[in-house]
This record gives C-alpha cells, sequence and structure tokens, in this order.
C-alpha cells in the first residue's frame, strides 16, 4: 500500500485527495482489487482484519502526537465485555436462632446481573488481558434490623464520600490493584489455531497459520471519583477500623487496611486476591450444600461429574460414621490411661538402660567438646583446654547422666503423660480422617464438613457443651455404635482384672507394646540413638552452662567460691545434670510417641477401610438386591445405611428449596434448610492460593471468543492451564 500520508499539527491527519481515495488497488499481475468480490470468497472478517492490518501498518490508525507511529507495534483491542456472576447460598451461619445444634444456617450473597470488565489483546508476544475498573471510595457499615429468623447482616449507612488525596488509603488500594491481580497471573492460557490461508489470503500474507498461544494477565484501574463510569465499586477502611466481627467482614465490596485481630496469621495480598476472583465473576467455594456441591462439579466438568458426585457422596457417608464413633472411641482409649501406663512401667528398664548409654556417649562427643569451648566466654578463655577433661568427669558422675534419663522414664511413664501423649495422639488420628482433604477424582481436593463438634480439643481433653450434630451419635442406634466401639478399641476394663480385648483392636495392641522393649538392650532405638540425644545435649548444654558460669566469669555476678576453676567445674556439672535432663525428656516423649502413633494409625486405618467396605455395599447395591448382600460388619454397615439416608434425606430438601435456582449456575441463590455436611474445594476460591481450575477461567474464554477479538481465521479458542 501507499506510504503513510503527511501529518498536521496537534497530530491531525492531512485527508488524502479524493483522486487518491479513488484510486484502484492493484494485485502483483495487474488485475484491479475488487473488495466485494474478496468478501464474497474470503468473508467479511477476513476483510475487515486485512484492512485493519494494512491500516495500522500504514499508520492510518496513528494516535500519537503528531501522527508517529511504530510499525513494529502491535495494534491494540479493548472492548467492554460481561461475564456472568452468580448468587450463592453459603452454610457458614452456624448456630443461628432456631437451627438444630451443629448444623450450619445458610445466607445468601451475590447477585446474578453479570460482572462486567475490559478485555483486550495486546503485546508482543501477544496476551489477553483482563481490566477491573474500580472505584474505591469511602461509606460506612451498620447491622441491619433483625430478618424473621431474628438474623442480621452488615448493610452500607448511604454517606458515599471520595477519599481524600493523600489519605492512607489511596496507597493502600493502589498496591491491592497491583499485587491482587498478579495472584492469577500466568495460570491460564486461550489455546486455538489458525487456519491456513486461502487462495487468495495468500496473496496478502506470509502467515501459513497454525497454533496461536495467548496468556490470560489481569489488571485492576483504580478510580477516585463517583461518576466516572467502573466496573465494580470497593469500600476501603483506615487503619483505626478493625476487620471483622458482625459488621464489618472482609468482602468484595469492603476492603480493610487492618486485618490483623480476626484474620491474624492471613496472606493479606491472599485476601485480596480472592476478592479480586468475586470481581470477575467468581463465587466462594466453601460451605456448599450437597446439591450445591454436585452442580459446581458439572460445572467444572460435565463428562466427569457423575463419578466425582459418587466419589463425594459415599465419602461423606464415611466421614459421618466416623464422626458419630469419635467421641466413644477416643474416651474409650484415654481411660485406660493408668493400664497402659501399668504396662509401660514395668517394661521400662531396658527403655531406661538404653536411653542412660546415649546420654552419657552424647556427653563426650566431640561436637558436644567443640560446642562447649565455644561456649567459654572471652574471659575465661584460660579454661578452655579443661573442657574436655571436665566434661568427661562430669559424663562418669551418673548423677549428671544416667540419674537424670531414669528420672525423666519415669516421670514421662506416669498415668498423666501416657494419657495426654494417648489423647493427643488418638485424637489427631482420628481427626485427620474425619476432617482431611480427600480427591474426589481428577485430583479435585476437598473438604468434606460435618458440622457441629467432637467435644474434643486438640489436645485431646473434653471441650465445653460435649458432642454435637453428627458427632452426638446423630441417626444411629446407640447399641450399635457400643458394639463397633468395644470391636475396634476393645472392652472396658471392669474389676483388678485385666479385661481379654480382641485381637487388633487398639488398647490389645497399646498395651502389649513393652513386649518389644527387652531388645533396648542391645541397643537404642533411633529416638534415643546417640546420635539423636547428642543434638539436644550439646545445644542444652551449651546453654545451661553459659546460664550458670557466663554471668560468673563475666563480674555480672559474684563467684560462689575463690578458685575460678572450681567455680568453673561446678558449674559445668550442673550445665550437665541440666542438658541430661532436657535431652532425656525430649527423647523418652519422642520414643512414646514413636511407639504409639503407628499403633493409633494403623487402628484408624483400619476402621476408615471398614466402613468404606459397607458404605461401598450399601450404595452400590441396587436397592432390590441390598437385602441379599450380607454386611461384613452389621454394627458399621447399620451406623452407615442410617447415615446415608440422613445424607439423602438433608440433600432432597435442600433441593426442593432451591429448585428454581439450580440453573446451569454453580451456586443457587436461595437459602435452603441447615445442613449437617457442608462441602468446601481447595483452590483460590476456598482457602488456597496457589490452586486454579480451567474451568475458572472459561467465561473469559467464552467472551473472548464472542467479543471480536479474534483474528481473521482463528477458531475459537479454549483454556489451558499454565502459562504459554
Amino acid at each position: 500500500m501507499a506510504a503513510s500520508a503527511p501529518t498536521r499539527a496537534h497530530g491531525t491527519r492531512a485527508a488524502p485527495s479524493r483522486s487518491a481515495q479513488n484510486a484502484p488497488t492493484r494485485l502483483p499481475d495487474g488485475r484491479v482489487l475488487d473488495l466485494v468480490a474478496l468478501q464474497r470468497s474470503a468473508g467479511n472478517r477476513a476483510v475487515s482484519a486485512l484492512v485493519q492490518r494494512q491500516r495500522h501498518q500504514s499508520g492510518g490508525d496513528s494516535r500519537r502526537p503528531g501522527g508517529a507511529h511504530h510499525a513494529a507495534s502491535p495494534m491494540v483491542q479493548r472492548v467492554p465485555v460481561t461475564v456472568p456472576s452468580r448468587e450463592e447460598t453459603l452454610f457458614n451461619q452456624r448456630g443461628t436462632p432456631g437451627s438444630t445444634p451443629g448444623t450450619a444456617g445458610a445466607a445468601v450473597f451475590g447477585h446474578d446481573r453479570g460482572k462486567t470488565f475490559d478485555l483486550a489483546r495486546t503485546g508482543s508476544p501477544e496476551a489477553v488481558v483482563v481490566t477491573v475498573r474500580i472505584r474505591f471510595f469511602q461509606e460506612g457499615r451498620v447491622l441491619s434490623a433483625p430478618d424473621a429468623q431474628g438474623r442480621t447482616h452488615p448493610v452500607n449507612d448511604d454517606n458515599k464520600s471520595v477519599i481524600p488525596p493523600g489519605d492512607a488509603r489511596r496507597p493502600f488500594a493502589q498496591n491491592i490493584c497491583t499485587t491482587a491481580p498478579a495472584h492469577w497471573n500466568n495460570r491460564a492460557t486461550l489455546a486455538g489455531v489458525r487456519a491456513a490461508p486461502g487462495l487468495i489470503d495468500s496473496i496478502f500474507t506470509t502467515d501459513t497459520g497454525g497454533p496461536v498461544r495467548l496468556p490470560i494477565r489481569f489488571r485492576a484501574e483504580p478510580v477516585w471519583d463517583l461518576t466516572s463510569p467502573v466496573d465494580s465499586e470497593v469500600r476501603v477502611f483506615p487503619q483505626s477500623q478493625a476487620a471483622g466481627g458482625p459488621v464489618h467482614p472482609v468482602d468484595a465490596g469492603h476492603f480493610y487496611m487492618n486485618t490483623t485481630a480476626n484474620y491474624a496469621g492471613m496472606d493479606l495480598e491472599a485476601i485480596y486476591a480472592h476478592e479480586y476472583g468475586h470481581l470477575i465473576g467468581l463465587s466462594d467455594e466453601y460451605s456448599q450444600s450437597h446439591p450445591q456441591m454436585h452442580a459446581l462439579m458439572h460445572g467444572m466438568d460435565p463428562a466427569t461429574s457423575a463419578q466425582r458426585s459418587a466419589a463425594m457422596t459415599r465419602e461423606s457417608v464415611r466421614r459421618m460414621v466416623l464422626a458419630a464413633l469419635i467421641p466413644q472411641l477416643h474416651g474409650r482409649v484415654a481411660s485406660a490411661a493408668g493400664e497402659i501406663s501399668q504396662q509401660f512401667v514395668r517394661a521400662q528398664a531396658p527403655v531406661r538402660s538404653a536411653l542412660g548409654a546415649s546420654v552419657r556417649t552424647a556427653m563426650t562427643d566431640p561436637t558436644t567438646i567443640a560446642m562447649l569451648q565455644i561456649s567459654v566466654p572471652p574471659t575465661a578463655a584460660r579454661l578452655t583446654p579443661y573442657v574436655p577433661r571436665t566434661l568427661a568427669a562430669a559424663a562418669r558422675n551418673p548423677a549428671n547422666t544416667t540419674a537424670p534419663a531414669a528420672a525423666a522414664v519415669a516421670a514421662e511413664f506416669a498415668p498423666g503423660p501416657i494419657e495426654s501423649t494417648l489423647r493427643r495422639l488418638y485424637y489427631s488420628s482420628l481427626n485427620r480422617a474425619a476432617t482431611g482433604v480427600t480427591d474426589v477424582g481428577g485430583n479435585l481436593g476437598m473438604h468434606i464438613n460435618i458440622e457441629g463438634g467432637s467435644g474434643i480439643t486438640p489436645d485431646g481433653r473434653p471441650a465445653v457443651g460435649g458432642a454435637t450434630g453428627l458427632w452426638a451419635g446423630g441417626p444411629a442406634n446407640a447399641g450399635d455404635l457400643s458394639a463397633v466401639v468395644d470391636q475396634v478399641a476393645g472392652a472396658s476394663r471392669t474389676g483388678r482384672v485385666p479385661p481379654l480385648r480382641a485381637s487388633g483392636s487398639i488398647l490389645r495392641d497399646l498395651t502389649s507394646l513393652p513386649a518389644g522393649w527387652a531388645a533396648l538392650a542391645g541397643g537404642a532405638p533411633a529416638s534415643m540413638s546417640v546420635a539423636t540425644v547428642t543434638n539436644d545435649v550439646k545445644q542444652s548444654l551449651a546453654n545451661a552452662f553459659t546460664a550458670r558460669v557466663g554471668a560468673i566469669i563475666l563480674g555480672g555476678a559474684a563467684p560462689t567460691t575463690t578458685d575460678r576453676l572450681g567455680t568453673f567445674v561446678a558449674g559445668l556439672n550442673g550445665a550437665a545434670r541440666i542438658a541430661a535432663a532436657a535431652a532425656s525428656t525430649n527423647a523418652v516423649r519422642t520414643f512414646l510417641t514413636s511407639e504409639i502413633e503407628p499403633v493409633v494409625t494403623r487402628s484408624t486405618t483400619s476402621l476408615m477401610a471398614a466402613i468404606g467396605g459397607e458404605v461401598t455395599r450399601i450404595m452400590g447395591t441396587p436397592a432390590e438386591q441390598l437385602a441379599l448382600t450380607a454386611p461384613r460388619d452389621p454394627a458399621i454397615a447399620s451406623i452407615a445405611s442410617a447415615m446415608s439416608t440422613r445424607l439423602a434425606v438433608s440433600s432432597l430438601t435442600a433441593t426442593a428449596s432451591q429448585i428454581g435456582a439450580l440453573r446451569p449456575a454453580v451456586n443457587p441463590g436461595t437459602t435452603a434448610p441447615a445442613q449437617e455436611v457442608t462441602y468446601s474445594t481447595v483452590n483460590m476460591m476456598s482457602d488456597n492460593t496457589d490452586i486454579f481450575r480451567a474451568d475458572q477461567f472459561a467465561d473469559i474464554a467464552t467472551v473472548f471468543n464472542d467479543s471480536g477479538l479474534k483474528r481473521s481465521r482463528e477458531g475459537d479458542f479454549r483454556v489451558e492451564m499454565g502459562a504459554t
């Protein structure tokens, strides 16, 4: 095409002459180009793209002052788009008035009006850029009047105003505009294919087509006035207003500078990156009901949703059964602490002997000596050569080694510490099985939350109020629960005669542990090895020595004797006893954990496998044939059947109340009855800032394909995870 026309002052372009406008365009062979014929053969989209490209290359669309242009700079196309947004029901209102203890009441959030933002295709190499314009302003929040159920929620007080220039909230919001979208960058790419040019197109281009990959980038533009067009509005609160509580929770429309009180330990950037997800149309994925989570998985991938839904339902019932058993199981094992302790005390001699030998060796280990020599205060440098012989003498004194070791064994094998260890380790094992993340297929991590509580604190102690909801037994038959506890844990002790417990029961396995300790006479286990104990001894010894002797040597305290070497030796002996006691206590606790933890883990794993077998049988067998299949464990089968029915009824009632909203959207926007089981995914829109899914970018792909941003000969683009 012809060279660019000259430019006028102030960047306006001189109009081409009429003769130039009417001059025909000729092909290389001399034929005149007929645009109408080209449109008929190549299509309007191809012709439009060709004209745009030629205008750009000629500088015809330059908007720079003076008409200057750079021939290699890509053309920017930026269009406003709207993606669907969703109303959502979250079941995170625990303990609402009138609700059953341990259930989660519903609250509705969001809207279905859609989210707007600008979409651009720009850069070199090209990328798709999502830009959200956010108006930041100030406005207060108050609690609403109680609704029909007596619930209140935060509302805005209708005192909107501009955040003044110079206010600390402006740089705070500006920083969010930089950091929050950055979490979404390099996560997904639009992948497509540009077809090879047709006969006529090939005359004008050397592009032969092929794969096209466009990384998706995200931006946020702050707007400070109250009138400019924007995509979203956010109220920003100053440092003086702490976030949290019933009036000031952080959400997509309310940002807080001060989150230290109620959001302690949470990454502030991650909080606002999550809220940015709402601004591009995504909804929360925590505290979902059973039917809502089914709908969400269908939206992720219809082809796999049936298998994932079945896996989720089975795992839900399995955890409901375990939750009902946990309080009784834990109580049975904790109550046997005295009996277990007696068995441990009877077998403590090999443990005591092995630990004492390790402490003696650790005390004279070359690394221990070197550590202590380094710890000698500078003013006592002349005494450093005495460290090896003094430490060797201290190690030969049983009061400094074997006596502290024996005292540590006796103390930690007592009923109180044994009970504490049992409570903590067994509850941790059971709670992990009941609440840990599960994979329901396709690497989709999910939390299945049994609402209510086990009535047990993290350290295994009884909690105020006791067990609630399904944890308290729920619909299960009390006789079935007791039968399973007897089988898994072992019978309760009655009278002075130790009870006979079934092989494989956890209490039988725990009381049998000491039988294997006789072998410790031939060498310490890993938890009491010289290497393990040495690490504790040398650090504890250096700290204790410095604390006892350093102040005296440095003149900060009066010497206890007139002989400085005597003071030094006395201090070293005292430090040796302190170090031996500390290292011995750590070693015994580690030893007990290493002995007890595999037993409780094995018991929990076996129980979950048994529950899983009955759940699979019950839920995988047609109803008309179920009566013909014999359970391997009738008590577990009975509990599983009751829980399966309970979950099905809860799901049906939730579905019935939301049936008008169960459209292709993931989250219905109407309330449902309180739920005993809720669900959360593991990703940016729930509780993990590093996990993203392709379906979370699917709406962007859809609006891109419909926005006119595709180039000539390009087909529809799809989402692929990862950066280009």
